[in-house]
């Protein structure tokens, strides 16, 4: 609509706008913040259009009745900077309340996020890590800049992208960042191998009693190792990894930090998927989590269209990513995937553009085996809304993950059109799905956009990490942030001034967690939750020519059932003991699924029989 109907105002209060579109771009970024012993949603960004100092400082905007009324930018939180400081980009945030207090005036505010510098050796400019922290009446403001970079000259840091900002449940505060190139590619051979997103600096924010701020350390620095030979080999090798998110369990003691990399010189394993790095103790010591061959998934076999070279192999491409952890402890990626169309290792950014070959799913470990769940299917293309050479910006599907405060219950938020309306995301809303693993029931899709002044203009959407319960409108309600133009329409040019609003009341009610796990169509089986990681599960050799090994890990018994592409279950049997071998030799050759079933669940793998 060409004009914001007044009756529905209350529906999407106004928050603060910024100088710009460039503050809230990241999927990965934690920009909405939820307390709830406080009630109290908060939202940071660049400051509004036309405040003092510039576009680089950064402010943010409140509420304390849970986002139906809004305290809109009421101080700047980083208006010094820091040496040859040229302005904060690309915040994070989130509420820091002392233990027992209910007092929203005794709680702080603690940002994070990437600056720039005026003077840098390179061509890119991002320099450090600004931190920020003040009580929410802004007094006791602290702001300080790190670098924790190593590469490149002295007089150039290179630190930035931090993201996964967080304040977990013991009181710490966390974020996740990384160095980046400011030489310039590939004019320096050691800058090009080492110096873009070659370490990832997991810090800490302690609250210091005395000095009421934040002492902050790096505690783990984490390097991937995943490159690739670009150009069958005729230029350096390149470091193959993405920015960084992280998060937290309820309880606090476990965290990960999730980078998506690709490493085509080391083993098979290819395709760009999640790099996974996991504590348990709180965040004392960081350990890897296994990686997983996702092209053996059976979600992905099913969903996926195969590379062009063979029709047996699918490339799953990880991309847009954001996630939370549950209850259990277990991590869970809500993800935007890609079908990768050819398997050479020179390819590794090569894939199918057809909205047909682009899906939702999502992907969970606790640090042992992956689970792969189906989400929905990618209903529109990207619309490119601003085609400036220097700002090319588009309705990506922007992916979004929350929980319940028990985290019990899952939320899944994503850009999207009415395809009947458009086939590119030209007109977003925010649709939403939501899991319960207590029933293993999920919700709907829901367009959370319906009915509100949202609907059909709400740009670059972000949720908070956390649901607020029991409000007003419904059982869970997702705080949510999106941005248009300062005039109410669709964004149409990055650098003028948007308009940042909440959707106040929109979620899911309790007895919306009322329909089954999606049923995998290849094989007919429910893709229920469970226990039983893929990688716990060998069946060997694949493809075969009859004779096949099924082994599980960890399992006395468990029983199989073969089926046919048909669905004619040609072989069924139970097991005592964790293995068995079957004999196909008597089948015709062709594709089979064989289901196996355990006490900590089912999995379905598909087998290639040859003769």
């Amino acid at each position: 609509p060409s004009t914001v109907p007044n009756e529905k105002a209350v529906s999407t209060p106004l928050l603060g706008t910024s100088f710009n579109a460039f503050t809230i771009l990241g999927d990965r970024q934690n920009q909405v913040t939820y307390n709830a012993t406080l009630n109290t949603v908060a939202f940071v960004h660049r400051q509004n259009d036309g405040g003092a100092g510039g576009s680089g400082i950064i402010s943010f905007d409140y509420s304390t009745d849970g986002g139906v009324t809004w305290t809109i930018n009421p101080f700047q939180t980083t208006p010094v900077g820091d040496g040859n400081w040229n302005g904060n980009r690309y915040p994070n945030m989130g509420i820091w309340n002392p233990t027992g207090n209910t007092n929203t005036a005794n709680a702080y505010i603690v940002q994070a996020g990437p600056s720039l510098a005026n003077t840098v050796a390179g061509d890119n400019g991002w320099a450090k890590t600004f931190r920020a922290s003040a009580k929410l009446d802004g007094t006791n403001l602290d702001e300080t800049y790190m670098t924790n970079s190593t590469i490149g000259p002295s007089n150039d840091p290179n630190e930035w992208g931090a993201g996964g900002f967080d304040v977990n449940a013991l009181g710490d505060v966390w974020y996740v960042s990384t160095n980046i190139n400011n030489q310039g590619s590939p004019a320096n051979p050691v800058f090009d191998f080492l110096g873009t997103y070659h370490d990832y600096f997991i810090t800490k924010g302690t609250w210091n009693g005395t000095n009421n701020n934040f002492d902050w350390t790096t505690e783990a620095t984490i390097t991937p190792g995943w490159f690739t030979d670009d150009n069958m080999n005729t230029e350096p090798s390149t470091n193959i990894a993405g920015l960084a998110n992280m998060a937290w369990s309820p309880d606090g003691m476990t965290g990960y930090m999730v980078a998506m990399g690709a490493d085509s010189n080391a083993s098979n394993n290819t395709q760009i998927r999640p790099y996974v790095t996991k504590t348990t103790d709180g965040g004392t010591t960081w350990n890897n989590v296994s990686d997983y061959d996702f092209s053996t998934n059976s979600a992905f076999q099913c969903y996926l269209l195969p590379t062009s070279a063979d029709q047996n192999v699918v490339r799953p491409w990880f991309r847009s990513y954001d996630m939370v952890v549950d209850q259990n402890g277990e991590l869970r990626i809500f993800t935007e995937i890609w079908s990768g169309s050819s398997n050479d290792i020179d390819s590794l950014f090569f894939a199918f553009t057809a909205i047909q070959t682009k899906f939702l799913f999502e992907v969970s470990t606790n640090g042992t085996g992956w689970n792969v769940s189906f989400v929905d299917s990618v209903r529109n293309d990207d619309f490119l809304w601003d085609a400036e050479p220097t700002t090319q910006l588009s309705h990506f599907i922007r992916p979004q993950a929350s929980r319940s405060q028990d985290g019990t219950k899952l939320f899944y938020t994503w850009s999207a059109t009415d395809p009947l309306i458009s086939l590119n995301r030209e007109f977003p809303q925010v649709w939403s799905k939501a899991y319960d693993l207590s029933s293993n029931l999920w919700t709907p899709i829901t367009n959370l956009s319906s009915g509100n002044n949202s609907d059909f203009i709400a740009a670059y959407q972000t949720i908070s990490n956390v649901t607020i319960e029991s409000g007003v409108d419904k059982d869970y309600q997702i705080p949510i942030v999106y941005g248009t133009a300062a005039a109410g329409a669709p964004m149409s040019n990055a650098l003028q001034p948007p308009q940042w609003n909440f959707i106040n009341g929109v979620g899911f009610n309790a007895s919306e967690f009322n329909q089954a796990p999606p049923v995998n169509p290849c094989t007919g089986v429910s893709v229920a939750e469970n226990k039983l990681a893929e990688n716990s599960v060998s069946v060997y050799p694949n493809p075969t020519k009859g004779m096949l090994e099924i082994q599980i890990a960890n399992a006395d018994q468990f029983d199989y059932n073969i089926v046919d592409v048909v669905g004619n279950v040609v072989a069924s049997n139970h097991v005592n003991g964790n293995k068995t071998v079957i004999d196909l030799t008597t089948n015709a050759k062709g594709v089979y699924f064989i289901t196996i079933d355990t006490e900590n669940g089912s999995i379905t793998k598909k087998v290639m029989l040859t003769k």
